[in-house]
């Protein structure tokens, strides 16, 4: 990889101090071309009638050129597919063209009438604009060729500013007026020179961007962007007191900072531009030290940026140092992107199931399905060290219908062999909405298997919310209930959670990350409370994970949250481990008709301490009205849940004598008895006196399934 990288800085080098940059960009595309063995290196860009040239093109020794073919294609050739992926900056990557052909007909009738088999197609930009993108056919090199391209198309946009400056005479960005990278390059190289003959000279390289730009650009438009560019310019400029600023393109800035002043600096430069009124955005910064063994500028320029790609991007953690980790992690990234097909297809990658336990039933009701990879040569990976890298690349799908098959595979495993197996929730990624066909996939998957689509959950992150059009969401979720599966809407309250999610999305379940509990005040438990209460109301489910001990379970049954996900009950575990912690930790499948029973009784709202006998929700009365769920097994009653004040109703009992509290239990439960041998699913009311109490109690049927019944009760005491 290092190797590339090199080669494409020795080509900017070379195109940024003197000749023709279009003889560089030849050079460039022949070079790569080469290196990854392709047979066709390219540059299409977009002309004056907003359709694509192939402007530059390498062909390898015996391949027929086609630029002359390739002239005025129309945008919309490049479906939704590459669309997405350009507008994100990202790289599309085909290595299966037949495969390829239901994603997008027309692009293939283009591709196969070319003849081509794989190829990868990365954008660039100018001046914040997509202009064009670089790409390769058939490249031998499979493993690197997709990072290698995205280096490229980044490299490129730099010279084919050097190539527009040079045609219309600028030394300077036309938008902040900052120097020119000619200029800028020129004196990074200068000063790597004084370095290496005066070892005291501390200079750092720092990179600067704006965290979500492109979502600024996209909701105040381009005018205001680039008013926020020039804004952030000067402001950099006026906190480093040096004219050696540079932005190559979009929101990318570099500058040259003493380190001695860097981190100071760099804090200024935040809080002014979070602080400014005007734009309230929060930016990025990365620090690489030059040293006397650099060698070339378009390496500590990487650097920088690298370092900056690994801040967070918020009010806290927005700048850091570039470490040599950094590199690791790239090369990782590089390697993940380049393997996920062989590790799929020699079963590197694992499906690991935790389970989610029904706080009424204490039973397992579902599993949900997690990745892992388990590599040859980078050992046991943790998913937040694969999933993003593969969302990035636009290769998450393979992943996720990859994990759902598997799943499948374990569920018919289990019905050939007629055990009792719960329902599974798998995962699937914003960018998996992308895909076409994704309704096909998922059915032709479960179908190959024999499994039912009721066996299944979807879970949907809010970030695809985010990320997706209200229409495209809507008709995923329609399509998925139409199908039979349940949709459940994944991470609710780590910070991309909003009141639209229920207001405009027909979700069956709410995930609740129990995050949200450990950073608690003394608001934490009435706004859970609220949560639950509204999703019952609405008729969605809810779930709560990252549950880690009994108390945090028992608080969650308390108010009703009828689902519990998290280390309390075990952590994520291959099939053939299940058993034995279910074993040990004394955990029991539901029954599907279980899980239909302990699915109705979910329903029930505790927290309305009339629910259901009225609409209304009189909050002040659920600490003082006694609510009770309780199970009829032929006579025997079992409590099943009961509120804070029914507890404490039961414990006065005990206060004037277990003779007295006995008699009390045996009147009381004598009297319902009498009450659900009168019900059928009606509301029964009846006023009572048992010695010193009397009240009103209220009770309905919830929920049956051979040999039992759920009921629900409320005592108003007088």
């Amino acid at each position: 990889m290092l190797g590339y990288v090199e080669l494409m800085n020795q080509c900017m080098d070379r195109a940024m101090q003197d000749g023709d940059p279009s003889d560089a960009i030849m050079i460039f595309l022949s070079e790569i071309g080469e290196k990854l063995g392709a047979d066709r290196a390219y540059i299409f860009q977009l002309n004056e009638k907003q359709l694509y040239d192939n402007t530059y093109e390498w062909c390898a020794p015996g391949v027929a050129s086609e630029r002359a073919t390739l002239q005025d294609m129309p945008r919309a050739d490049l479906g939704s597919p590459f669309a997405r992926a350009f507008r994100e900056n990202s790289g599309y990557y085909i290595s299966d063209m037949a495969a390829f052909k239901a994603a997008d007909p027309m692009l293939y009738e283009v591709f196969s009438r070319q003849e081509i088999s794989s190829l990868v197609l990365c954008p660039f930009y100018f001046e914040n604009d997509l202009v064009g993108f670089v790409g390769v056919d058939e490249p031998k090199d499979m493993n690197l060729v997709l990072p290698v391209m995205q280096i490229a198309s980044s490299h490129m946009s730099g010279l084919l500013q050097k190539s527009f400056y040079v045609e219309k005479g600028a030394s300077a960005d036309s938008v902040t007026n900052l120097c020119s990278v000619t200029a800028f390059r020129h004196h990074v190289a200068y000063e790597l020179a004084e370095i290496k003959t005066n070892p005291g000279l501390k200079l750092d390289l720092v990179h600067f961007d704006i965290s979500n730009f492109k979502f600024f650009n996209k909701e105040h438009g381009l005018k205001a962007g680039d008013e926020l560019l020039k804004r952030l310019a000067q402001v950099i400029v006026q906190e480093v007191g040096s004219p050696w600023l540079v932005r190559p393109v979009a929101d990318h800035f570099y500058a040259l900072i003493p380190d001695s002043k860097v981190d100071q600096a760099i804090r200024n430069v935040h809080d002014a531009i979070i602080g400014d009124e005007a734009f309230g955005v929060s930016i990025r910064a990365g620090i690489y030290p030059l040293s006397a063994s650099d060698q070339q500028v378009s390496f500590a320029m990487d650097r920088a940026r690298i370092a900056a790609n690994n801040a967070v991007g918020n009010y806290q953690n927005y700048y850091c140092r570039y470490e040599q980790k950094m590199e690791a992690d790239l090369t990782l990234a590089n390697y993940l992107l380049g393997h996920i097909d062989e590790a799929v297809a020699k079963g590197w990658i694992k499906v690991y199931y935790q389970p989610i336990v029904d706080t009424f039933s204490s039973k397992i009701s579902t599993y949900e399905a997690l990745a892992r990879w388990i590599d040859p040569n980078y050992g046991f990976l943790n998913p937040g060290e694969f999933i993003e890298v593969l969302e990035r690349g636009h290769l998450i799908h393979k992943l996720d219908l990859y994990i759902l098959d598997l799943v499948c595979q374990d569920l018919e495993e289990a019905m050939q062999k007629g055990e009792t197996y719960p329902m599974i929730s798998v995962n699937l990624s914003r960018y998996d909405l992308e895909l076409p066909d994704l309704h096909e996939r998922v059915n032709t998957i479960l179908a190959r298997h024999g499994v039912k689509s009721s066996q299944i959950r979807i879970e949907i992150t809010e970030s695809a919310l985010l990320s997706n059009t209200e229409a495209v969401i809507k008709e995923h979720i329609s399509r998925f209930h139409e199908d039979g599966y349940q949709v459940w809407l994944d991470d609710f309250g780590s910070g991309f959670s909003s009141l639209n999610s229920l207001q405009n999305f027909d979700f069956d379940l709410l995930k609740i990350d129990m995050a949200f509990l450990r950073h608690a005040n003394e608001k934490t438990p009435t706004i859970l409370m609220d949560v639950i209460d509204m999703a019952k109301r609405l008729g969605i489910e809810t779930l709560s994970e990252g549950v880690e001990t009994k108390d945090e379970y028992d608080f969650l049954h308390s108010i009703g949250c009828v689902l519990a996900q998290g280390f309390y009950f075990s952590q994520p575990l291959p099939k053939d481990k299940i058993a034995a912690k279910r074993k040990e930790r004394g955990l029991e499948f539901e029954s599907p008709a279980e899980h239909a029973f302990y699915q109705k009784i979910g329903q029930v709202n505790v927290l309305n301490a009339l629910y259901p006998f009225s609409g209304s929700n009189y909050q002040e009365l659920v600490e003082n009205v006694p609510v009770m769920v309780f199970l009829d097994k032929g006579g025997d009653f079992d409590i099943i849940y009961a509120n804070k004040a029914f507890k404490s109703w039961t414990e006065s009992l005990l206060l004037k004598g277990e003779d007295y509290a006995a008699a009390i239990k045996e009147e009381f439960c004598a009297l319902l008895k009498q009450l659900v041998s009168q019900t059928d699913g009606e509301i029964i009311e009846k006023s009572f006196r048992i010695k010193d109490y009397a009240g009103r109690l209220r009770l309905q049927l919830v929920a049956e399934m051979p040999g039992q019944r759920a009921y629900v009760t409320s005592t108003n005491m007088v």
